[in-house]
This record gives structure tokens, C-alpha cells and sequence, in this order.
């Protein structure tokens, strides 16, 4: 089965367990599969994976699992054993969450810092895949994309390791050319060449903000190659962080995946967009450049301060810059 959904796996202040569950019914009226469970900011998950969340959390954790199931949605959760103390500590982990119904994990070796070893992350993935043998296991490395694999000789030799002992038969994850990649297509995998492109997942960075609070992409997924997609065993879009906008990302993938009759100012619209807005929804487009004449700078004027919705309160830094002229 394919899976096809969102990741939970951006910088900055997490989703609350309504937004969640908000997100698993459009998921499921979408006809989309998976929910990667992986924020940045989960100390759990990353920093301390020694500790255990609480009580209440757990509860709302297994309601949110519980719902997904009855939504046909299947919830993964990402745990990036990043220090090597808690490569121990990731075997309970697994079975914390195990226990709240969780059966589909990624090991996450992304955005490293300190020392990294391709040779151990193998090792600790090896070990996982023969204790749980029941469970679905997928693995992303340290050199996700190819802008990262000329950052320095370690990310050079690492990547050209990967490409020599990564099994061939297991999934991993790639964002494509660049971190934030503004095309997903066949060419954002040529340097994978040795790897059968299905076990190449897609963790899709497009609409992300952490990196760029006042830079909003926003496109009725003009970026992605309908073929690769087509392909994908795995294709999965990360969030914003932004409630509002991220129910807004899961009609959009829905409706572009179904090749549906839905135009994007309809789901726009759908969703409390102002009409004004949308007659300028190139401004969310990454590939226009984006130069305002005086009388769109004053129509912009007028829509923040006549367009009350909590949509506004989330685009609002990118609106103001634009109307600013920055």
C-alpha cells in the first residue's frame, strides 16, 4: 500500500492534538493515507529520548492514534536517535509508542550537527529492524538532498558511502535538489541513480515556513512531476505549523492526487480566503517574481486591515512585507 500524506516535522511550535485530529478527518475525506508524527520541537522524540512524555499526553496520543485508525489513516512516528547515549534508549521508545498503537517509524539522522557515522546509524537500524520485526521501518540520512552533499568532505563522503552500503532493498527519505525544493521531478533524484526510485520516499519541503516566516508558498502543487508522484511509494508533505494553513495543504495534495474537478481559488475560497486575495494568488507563487506595482500594494493595504479571519493572523508577516515592499 502507498503511503501518501503529511509530515508533522517543521521548526517551530507544534500542532495541538485538536489541530491534529482536525488534520486526520481532511486526511481521510481526502483519501490520504499517513500522518509522520516528527516535530522538530518534541523533546521526546529527538533530545530526549531517555525521558517519557506524560501521562495526559500518552492519553491524547492513543486518542489521536484511535481516531486515525478509525479514519483509515496510519500514523507514523519519527525518532532521531541524533546522541549516541540514547541509541539504548530508542528500543523503549519504540515501545512506548508501540503500546499507544503505533506500528510505522522512521529513524531520522537529519540536520546533525556534531560527529556522524554512517557505519553506526546503519548499525542502530539493523538492530531496530531485528527487534521488531513486526513493525514498518523506514530510515533518513543525514544527507537528505543533494545541495547537502557538497557542504563539506564529511557530507561528501557520507553521501558516497550511502550510495555504497545502503541496502537497496529499504526505504529512505529525500527531499529532492535542495532542502526546500521548488521541483519535485525526475532530476532531483539523479544522483540516486543506483537506487530503485520506489524505496526513494519523498519528504516534500515546498510549503514549509521555519526556514522563511515571510516567504509563503502557496500553489496548487505546481511543483511536483505528476509521473515521479505517480511513481512514489512513499510521497509525503511537510507542514507549516500554521492550523489554518495546513488544512488548506491537505485539500490542496487531496485534490491534486485525485485529479479532481477542484480549481484552487474553490478550495481558497473554501476555506475563508478573501476573494481579493485570491484574484492575487500569484504572490504565493515561488517561481513569479514577485514585483507589486503601487495600486497591488494598495489592494493589499486594503485586505489587511478589512479581512478578518485567523487565516489573516497566520499570513499576516508575509502580507505585511509584501505591502511594505520588502
Amino acid at each position: 500500500m502507498k503511503n501518501l500524506g503529511i509530515v508533522e516535522g517543521f521548526y517551530g511550535e507544534s500542532l495541538d492534538f485538536d489541530d491534529r485530529n482536525s488534520i486526520i478527518k481532511l486526511l481521510s475525506e481526502n483519501n490520504l493515507n499517513y500522518y509522520l508524527y516528527a516535530p522538530k520541537e518534541d523533546p521526546f522524540l529527538r533530545n530526549h529520548l531517555d525521558l517519557e512524555p506524560t501521562p495526559e499526553w500518552q492519553n491524547s496520543f492513543k486518542d489521536f492514534v484511535d481516531l486515525s485508525n478509525e479514519s483509515n489513516v496510519m500514523i507514523g512516528v519519527g525518532l532521531a536517535p541524533v546522541n549516541k547515549k540514547h541509541a539504548a534508549d530508542l528500543a523503549k521508545k519504540i515501545e512506548l509508542f508501540m503500546n499507544l498503537g503505533v506500528s510505522s517509524f522512521s529513524l531520522l539522522f537529519d540536520d546533525i550537527e556534531q560527529e556522524f557515522s554512517l557505519s553506526e546509524q546503519l548499525e542502530l537500524f539493523k538492530q531496530t529492524k531485528t527487534k521488531f520485526n513486526d513493525i514498518h521501518l523506514n530510515f533518513c540520512p543525514t544527507v537528505y538532498c543533494s545541495e547537502l552533499i557538497t557542504k563539506d568532505q564529511n557530507h561528501e563522503d557520507y553521501f558516497n558511502e550511502f550510495c555504497s552500503i545502503f541496502p537497496k532493498d529499504e526505504k529512505f527519505f529525500w527531499t529532492g535538489e535542495k532542502v526546500i525544493s521548488r521541483n519535485i521531478n525526475k532530476d532531483c533524484e539523479k544522483v540516486l541513480e543506483s537506487f530503485d526510485s520506489s524505496n526513494i520516499c519523498i519528504w516534500d519541503n515546498y510549503f514549509t515556513v521555519d526556514s522563511g516566516p515571510e516567504r509563503l508558498n502557496l500553489t496548487f502543487c505546481n511543483h511536483i512531476e505528476r509521473d515521479l508522484l505517480e511513481n512514489k511509494n512513499t510521497y509525503l508533505i511537510n507542514l507549516t505549523g500554521m492550523p489554518r494553513t495546513d488544512l488548506i495543504i491537505v485539500d490542496i495534495f487531496g485534490a491534486f492526487l485525485s485529479n479532481s474537478r477542484t480549481e484552487f481559488k474553490d478550495i481558497l475560497r473554501k476555506h475563508g480566503v478573501e476573494n481579493n486575495l485570491i484574484d492575487m494568488i500569484k504572490i504565493f507563487d515561488p517561481d513569479q517574481k514577485i514585483r507589486l506595482s503601487e495600486q497591488e500594494k494598495k489592494k493589499l493595504h486594503d485586505i489587511t486591515f478589512s479581512w478578518f479571519h485567523p487565516l489573516k493572523n497566520e499570513w499576516y508577516p508575509y502580507l505585511n512585507s509584501l505591502r511594505k515592499g520588502e
